[in-house]
Parts: C-alpha cells; structure tokens; sequence
C-alpha cells in the first residue's frame, strides 16, 4: 500500500469509528469522500511547529470541497451546542418559561417587579428595597417625619375625570364643563386648576405609549385646616398630604383607556429617594390588551 492510500484509508477509518460521536449529513460524508483520492501526503512539520499526526496540502478544487463540508459540519456542530435549527434530528429543547410577577399586595415589599390591574391595563412595576404596597394600586416610601415619595396608579378614570374647581374649596363642585374622555381634555382641566404653580403640559411617553405630564404643587404656605373638611382634593378621592407636595401627573392613552399615574414626593425628599422614584417609573411596562 503506498503512503497515499494509507493516508485515504485513515482518514476513511476516522470518518467511520466518529459516525455516531460527531454526525455528519450524508451529502457531507460523500463530499469528503470525494476529494479523498485527490489528497497528496507531505511530511509533517518538525521539532515544536509539530501539531498533528499528519498535514496534508490538497489542489485547489479538493480544498474547496473540504473547506465548503468543514464549514457545513461547524454549522451544524454549532446549532447543537447554541441552540439553532435543529439540522441533527434530536430532540427539540424546551423552551423555558418566564416566571409571572406576583400580585402587588402586603405592606412591605422584597425588591422585585409586581404586577397590578387598573382601568383594564394590567401594569408591572419594579422596585428597590425599602419600598412598599400603596393599597394594591402603587408603591411608595415614607421616611417618617421627613419625606415621602410614591408612584401610585389612579384605579378610576371616572373618579380622575372628576376635578374640583378649586382644590381647597373642593365642596363647590367639578370643573365646568365636565371633563372629557382624552388626555388632553383630563391634563387641561388639571393644569387650569388654581393654587396649583405654573402647571405647563408636557408630551411624555412610558413603555411607548404616548400622553402628557403636568406637575402641580401644592402651595407652600397652606393650611388645611382651612379648606373644606381639612383637606386639599385635585379631583374625587385624590387629597394630598402636606404643603408643598408635588404631584407629576401621567395621564397615558393604553390603548383607548386613560390611565392615570401619579409620581408624587414632598420637598424634604431627597436626591436619592428621587432617583429610586424615577426608576421606579422606568421600570413601568403596560399591556392594554
């Protein structure tokens, strides 16, 4: 047997004993085949630049073949190893569920995405240690006798459509006319409320649907005591907690509903607090369906 044959015979007796170890498609094996008798043995590298048993140079139409199968085999090599197109006919890998939030509820809370329902959105929310539930509808931090901040979503569009005329004379009645149903008729009636600073809407958007922000403030220098009932209302069902407190109202279109989000801080709040704050309302991701 001459040194070429003997090489063919090896490389054959390697493509047989790997068969079940490392499969190749048959038009691949064939394709090696092929070229096999075209192959020409030289003599291996010498000293340190020795590698392998053998290296072998082929004419240019062989190494096109043998670099075209090689390639295919890495193809299928790596869609086994990565998780492609399953070419080697085993079994299909099972696709790993993603866990679903749990429910917004409890006092305090592990740093952790939540889910909520409002309006007929379903919302998650993330939040950082230290943060609790807000009544099923938000989530907060209070520092006691400092500061405060929240993000709280409004359950009602009907409650949040009822704005008083005057917040501190909230016994006098809803704005008039009524509010109507899109963003901008709720944000207008918000930023022309009085005893609220220089409320200027803006365009916003969160987890890409669209709307507008109106910060409103409530006045440094207020008493509660002196407006009805001892209380400061925006609208139904919505009193604020101290002088100065400011409210950053998101008032969102989820796909034909309005939804209502209210990022609120005292101004002892600090820096950081804020931070967490607008992280929090970062993290917010919406399905409307």
């Amino acid at each position: 047997m001459t040194r070429e044959e003997d090489f063919i015979d090896q490389v054959e007796g390697y493509l047989d004993e790997y068969e079940g170890q490392t499969p190749l498609p048959e038009m691949v094996r064939d394709a090696v085949r092929a070229q096999l008798p075209t192959t020409r043995q030289i003599s291996p590298l010498p000293g340190p630049l020795r590698i392998l048993d053998m290296t072998v140079t082929v004419p240019p139409a062989a190494r096109y073949g043998l670099v075209a199968a090689a390639a295919v085999a890495a193809v299928i090599a790596g869609g086994a190893l990565f998780g492609g197109p399953n070419l080697g006919g085993g079994p299909t890998p099972t696709p790993v569920p993603i866990p679903t939030p749990p429910i917004l509820s409890g006092d305090a809370l592990e740093a952790g995405t939540y889910r909520l329902t409002v309006v007929g959105v379903v919302a998650t929310i993330t939040v950082p240690p230290g943060w609790a539930n807000v009544q099923g509808i938000g989530v907060g931090k209070d520092i006691p006798d400092v500061s405060f901040a929240a993000v709280v979503f409004w359950p009602s569009d009907a409650e949040a459509a009822h704005v008083y005329s005057d917040p501190c004379r909230w016994q006098d009645g809803y704005v008039d006319p009524p509010v109507g149903p899109t963003v901008d008729d709720l944000i207008t009636a918000l930023a022309n409320q009085p005893q609220r600073g220089e409320s200027v809407p803006i365009d916003v958007s969160i987890d890409g649907y669209r709307g507008k922000m109106v910060e409103l403030t409530v006045p440094d220098d207020i008493n509660f005591a002196d407006c009805d009932g001892g209380q400061f209302y925006s609208w139904e069902g919505r009193f604020h907690q101290a002088p100065g407190q400011v409210d950053r109202i998101y008032v969102l279109d989820v796909d034909g509903r309005r939804l209502v989000i209210d990022a609120h801080f005292t101004p002892g709040t600090s820096a950081g607090d804020l931070a967490e704050q607008q992280a929090v309302l970062d993290s917010i991701r919406l399905d409307g369906r």
